[in-house]
């Protein structure tokens, strides 16, 4: 079985309940940052998705180890790093695999 993770790319916009799409996936955490980073193919959808969540995501059912970053769009700047999780999406998690 393979057992290395999988880093899921979910955009979301001001809520859960506004707008959520899993846009893709890496197998390098490097690699996903970068494409965020760098709003590859527009995942950003013209200023409608403001939060990017990375998701590492290990094989298994019910993946309880998660570990997340978090992005926040400026329209300057495009997707910036956060250090927290959003407030509204706290107690949310399994963006990317439901």
């Amino acid at each position: 079985m393979n057992t290395n993770p999988i880093y899921t790319i979910t955009t979301l916009r001001g809520t859960i309940h506004d707008g959520i799409r899993t846009v893709g996936f890496a197998h390098d955490l490097e690699d996903a940052i970068e494409w965020v980073e760098e709003n590859a193919m527009d995942i950003n959808e013209c200023d409608y998705y403001w939060y990017v969540c990375i998701e590492k995501v290990n094989p298994g059912i019910y993946n309880f180890e998660m570990e997340e970053v978090w992005f926040k769009w400026h329209r300057t700047k495009g997707y910036q790093r956060l250090t927290d999780k959003p407030e509204q999406f706290k107690r949310i998690c399994a963006f990317g695999i439901g």
